[in-house]
Order: C-alpha cells, then structure tokens, then sequence
C-alpha cells in the first residue's frame, strides 16, 4: 500500500484538484460517460481511485509538439496588446489629448533562449492651452524588449515575462535614461505581462477526444490520463516558441495478438471506417481550401487529398486483420501531411479561430504519437472519435462529415479548379445504359465502341476507333492550356500510351457472360483506370464504368494535371533524357499520385514500381515511333498495320448486337 500511495502521490494527476481546468475536463467526461456527480462524490471517488486502485508503473509519457510558430505569435500579439487600426499600442494616454506614447508594429524572433520583440515608438508631449496643445517634445524612435515565454500554473497558458526592455534612437544606439525613457519604462512590463497564449482550447479537445479513442481503458484510467494533461518543455527557438502538451497513459496487459482474418461482419464494419475516415478527410480539405483564398495553398490541398487517396489503395491491398489496421495508419499519415498547410491557411484566420485550429493539430499529432507506442496503448479511432474531429474541423456545418459519397462534388472541382465535364446531348433513338459526354466527339464513334469486347477478327475495326477516340479525348483537353507545340505532341502520345499500359485499350470484358467494365481488384476503372477511390467526387463512377468516352476524357484530364502542374514545374524536361522525361514523369504520377512524379528516375524505387515504369516507357517509345497499333498484340492479335476484314458497318452492327449471342450487358 505504501508502494501504491507513493506512486499515486508523484502521478501527474494528483494535480487534478489543484488545477483550474481539470475539473473542466472531468465534467465533459462525466457528461460522455452518463453520470453526474457532485464535488464531493467525485472527490471521494479520486481518493478512492488513489488509495484503492493501483497505479501501473509502466505507463508511458506521451509528448505532443505545440509550434508556436512567430508570424502566429505576432499576429496574436496584434489582436491583444496592439490593437488600433495601424497597429499600435497607446502606453501613455493624456485625457487632454496632447500627450501620448504609441508603441507600434512589433517584430519577433528570438535571442538565446528568450524572446526578442522590437517595435516603433512616437512620443508627444504637450500641455493644453486655450482649448489647444502646446507641443513641449515630439520623438520618433524605436523600443525592444527580451522577454521569457513562460508557462503559466495550471499548465495550460503562456505568459511573456519581460527581462530587459530599452529605447532605440534614430541612429541605433540604445536609450535608458532621460525624460522619455522615465516616462515609458514603468509602462513596458504591465503591457507585455497583458498577452496570454491561451492553449486551453487544445489541452480540452483532446481531453475529450481521448475516451473516444482508447476504448480498452477504464473510465478510471482514462481520467487519470487526462488529469495528467499539461504544458512542459518550453523552449524559445530561432523561429517559433516550441512548447509540449504532455500527459501519461498506462499500457494494457498484454493481450495475445490475433492474426485471425476478419470475418464477413468485421470486414463490413472495418470497410465502414475507412470510407468514414475517408470522408472525414475530404471534407477537412474542402473546410480548409474554402477558407484560404490562395491558390497556391489549395493546389497543396489537392495534392495531399489525391497523395492520401493513392496510400489509402495501397493500404486497402494489405490484408487486415484483428492485429493490423494499415488504414488507421494511412489515416494518422495522412493528417501528419496535412498539419503544416492548415498552420499557413491558419494565419490568414483573426481572433481565436486560429488557436481553435491548432486544437485539431494537436489532437490528431496526439493520435499519431499514441499509435506509435503500439498496441499495448489500444488505439482504436472509433465513429464517435471521427465526429469529434469533425466537430474540431467546423461545428456549424449541416452536412455529415462521414458520408462517403461517390456523386460529382461541384465543390472539389470549384475549389481546386478543375473541369466539369460537358454533356453531349443525348442521341435520338433508344440505347441502354448510355452516359453521354462530349458534343465535340463523333457520335459513331462512341457509339461503335460502346460495350463492344472485340474479338481478335474485329481488331482492325475496333483498334482505329479507340486511337481516333484517343486523339479526340487529348486534343480537347489540349485546349485547356496553352502548351508548346512539341510538349502538345508529346501530350498526345502520352495518352495513347497511357491507354495501351493500363487497359491494352479496352473499356469493357466478358465476364460470367456479362459484358461488364474492365476492373480491377483495387478499383481502377475502364479504358485509362481511373481508379474510383482516388477520384470519388471529381469524376462520375458510374460514366467512368459505362462510358468509353467519358472515360477517355478523364484520363486526358488527369495526365493534363500531372504534365503541367508537376512534369514541367518541377523541369524534368531539363534532366537527362530530355523531353519524353516529361511523359515519364506524368505517368509515374499517374500511376502512384503526385508525389510520386519523379518515380522513374529513382534507383531505389520498389521493383513492382520499376516494372511499371519501365513497361510503361517501352510502349511509349512505340507510339512515339507510330506504331501504336502494336497495342494489338496485348488483345491477341499479330502486329500493327491492322486492316479490316469486313465493312466496318457490318462489324459496327455485329458489335452492337451480334457478337455473342449469350453475352448481355450487365
């Protein structure tokens, strides 16, 4: 007992009757759990929980990074201390009106380990005088002052201490002495000590969010990890005040770790949480895209919602079981890359929206580093974790932030600037399960090809169309920008080449006697495999199924994206191999998303990754040389140079309804 109350004593919570916020904390609790009690039950219930219940010396230290970064810092210390129209901070105030010391627009960084602010300083002194002022001294100079971030008690608040503070004349030597330097210095500290950076936002979020993701612990334990939450290890660095948000979770007895595969309910429910996760993280990056007017910040957005949608197929490939969870991980993953464009959009913020904002950062970096202790902590994000982020996100919204939609989202193709797709109108005469596209593609064409599963007899008719069909798809996508004529003609290749790699040019299989959509097992789709999941939302997945054209179309689109917005930024063109690097790179993209562009070129790249590539670049090379019809091989045929062997009406008729009699179209 004595070994129990020694280490309740040293525990960190036994701090949760003297702090002013836990108490907070503890209610929400209560509040989630079902049960309010008065101060006195709750109080006997902690002494209980000391004296009664023993502490687990294993438990582990859990650190969050709070970065407090300076451009923050000032824009905070605006809104508190210099507050006026031009940034100023009125020190000395004469209710004459002819007397005034005005320090404005401060300046941050850092000297040694504390604080350096600097600002500029107008002096005026005057008396009145017959309704009027009679100037006695006017100045115009500068003030700076080093001070100490400190914490404050109750460990969720920083205040500034100032240390030193001096006048800065005209010429750059320092003043501390003399009329106006008696009249200011007295007014420094009492200004400075006025600022708090007030961090009780993100200590409560995630004491709330905590009982929601660790499942496994008691309500005991999970107070007690969150009586332990508290500001330590301040520091003062070259560019931000670094402070962490601390606490202690205790492990769980080892449980035998399950490799079992999930069973048909559990895989439901598993696939239910990551559509939800899924959700949950497009719907931050439109909050945040929408609230930033700088594209430069959305197309970083874009780039981390399609780089997260292209980890979360790769994650979906790897076997779950009750011991795995590669899309938890994904998830973490995905917000880690988030943080650091949330914090830009977050200085565009004013008032206590920003701090607000990095409540959501530091409950998901929370997550991230529980995860990594490993199972012994019980991480499991569960649906009411999911909604509390999302409340962390925006509160006010009337939508479900956890519906996973596979309808065109209008705002994902607004904010990040994307094309809506034009519909065509539709043909005369009846056709089952048509989805239009374009008006500017030939109207045969798509409709010869529709559900047609050539046979190797049909090649030379069917071949033609889909180059024709190609073409047509790049050179309207072409008009979208203004690309030099040799990166245009390489574009156009690019998508023939593209085509040929992911599908050998088919949009349709046999599959149990049913024509359905080429699929494959991670869900890409049709004649460019367009993967569902990656592109839910800004594509229509029932056209990329059933539409040749509109199929062709989005692949166009995509490649388009990768070519100008990484391909030729970032000058692959200007590395060795010239050019076609260009087409090299945009695939790579296109296959692994945008940051995996210059895939290609990179030596230690995973073997599958260079089999792709390399296979990719060699059909390349053939549509380069116009032999693009070779794609014919892939289909069973002979060679390039197909020439048809029947009218091409006749065929078109045959494909339309007479190829296979006991085929149907699913």
């Amino acid at each position: 007992m004595e070994k129990w109350l020694s280490t309740a004593l040293a525990y960190p919570w036994c701090h949760l009757a003297a702090s002013p916020t836990k108490p907070a904390l503890v209610s929400t609790l209560d509040a989630q759990q079902g049960s309010r009690r008065r101060s006195g039950s709750a109080l006997f219930l902690l002494l209980f929980i000391f004296f009664i219940v023993p502490i687990r010396g294993d438990a582990s230290k859990v650190t969050v990074p709070i970065e407090l970064d300076y451009p923050l810092v000032r824009q905070l210390l605006v809104e508190q201390l210099f507050n006026t129209p031009d940034q100023g901070a009125e020190i000395l105030h004469d209710p004459s009106g002819c007397s005034h010391i005005i320090l404005a627009n401060p300046r941050l960084g850092a000297r040694g380990s504390e604080l350096e602010i600097f600002t500029e300083v107008r002096v005026r002194l005057g008396v009145g005088a017959l309704g009027g002022c009679t100037d006695l001294l006017q100045w115009q100079g500068g003030a700076g002052f080093l001070v100490s971030a400190v914490i404050q008690p109750g460990g969720t608040s920083v205040q500034l201490e100032p240390v030193e503070s001096w006048l800065v004349a005209a010429d750059g030597s320092k003043i501390n002495s003399g009329r106006i330097w008696d009249l200011a210095k007295d007014r420094f500290r009492p200004l400075f000590r006025r600022f708090r950076l007030d961090l009780a936002p993100s200590v409560n979020a995630l004491g709330t969010i905590l009982p929601d993701v660790l499942p496994r612990h008691s309500r005991q334990q999970v107070q007690a990890i969150v009586g332990s939450l508290r500001l330590t290890d301040l520091r003062v660095s070259p560019t931000a005040i670094d402070v962490q948000l601390s606490f202690q979770v205790a492990e769980l007895p080892e449980q035998p770790r399950s490799e079992a595969v999930l069973s048909a309910s559990e895989l439901q429910q598993w696939e239910s949480r990551w559509q939800m996760m899924d959700a949950l993280f497009t719907f931050a990056v439109k909050y945040y895209a929408s609230a930033t007017s700088l594209q430069e910040l959305r197309s970083a957005l874009l780039d981390i919602l399609l780089d997260s949608r292209y980890r979360l197929h790769d994650a979906l490939t790897s076997p779950a079981s009750r011991s795995n969870d590669p899309v938890r991980r994904w998830f973490l993953d995905s917000w880690k890359s988030l943080s650091p464009v949330i914090r830009g959009i977050a200085l565009e913020q004013t008032g206590q929206r920003t701090l607000l904002w990095l409540s959501l950062l530091t409950a998901t970096d929370a997550l991230y580093a529980l995860d990594r202790l490993g199972p012994a902590v019980g991480l499991d994000i569960s649906v009411d974790g999911l909604r509390r982020l999302a409340r962390l996100i925006n509160d006010k919204t009337d939508l479900d932030p956890l519906r996973y939609d596979q309808a065109v989202d209008p705002d994902l193709q607004r904010l990040f600037q994307l094309p809506s797709p034009l519909e065509r109108e539709q043909p005369s005469g009846f056709r089952f399960d048509l989805w239009p596209l374009r008006l500017a593609w030939a109207e045969t064409s798509i409709e010869r090809l529709d559900r047609w599963v050539p046979s190797k007899d049909q090649l030379g008719d069917y071949l033609p169309l889909v180059a024709s069909l190609l073409k047509e798809s790049a050179e309207e996508t072409l008009q979208r920008e203004g690309l030099k004529p040799p990166v245009a003609r390489l574009f156009r290749k690019l998508v023939l080449a593209t085509a040929w790699q992911e599908s050998c040019w088919r949009q349709y299989v046999v599959s149990k006697k049913r024509i359905e959509p080429l699929r494959s097992g991670t869900g890409d789709v049709g004649l460019m495999q367009i993967n569902e999941k990656v592109w839910r939302g800004f594509y229509s997945i029932q056209k990329l199924r059933w539409d040749i054209g509109y199929n062709s179309r989005a692949g166009a689109e995509v490649l388009l994206n990768y070519l100008v917005r990484y391909a030729l930024k970032e000058g692959e063109d200007r590395r060795p191999g010239g050019l076609d690097n260009l087409a090299r790179a945009s695939y790579s993209a296109y296959n692994g998303g945008p940051s995996q562009f210059s895939r290609y070129r990179n030596p230690a790249v995973a073997s599958h990754h260079k089999k792709v590539d390399t296979a990719f670049w060699k059909k390349y090379q053939q549509v380069k040389a116009g032999n693009e019809l070779d794609v014919a091989r892939c289909l069973g045929g002979e060679k390039a140079g197909l020439v048809s062997r029947r009218p091409v009406e006749t065929t078109a008729k045959k494909s339309a309804s007479g190829r296979q009699k006991e085929v149907v179209a699913g």
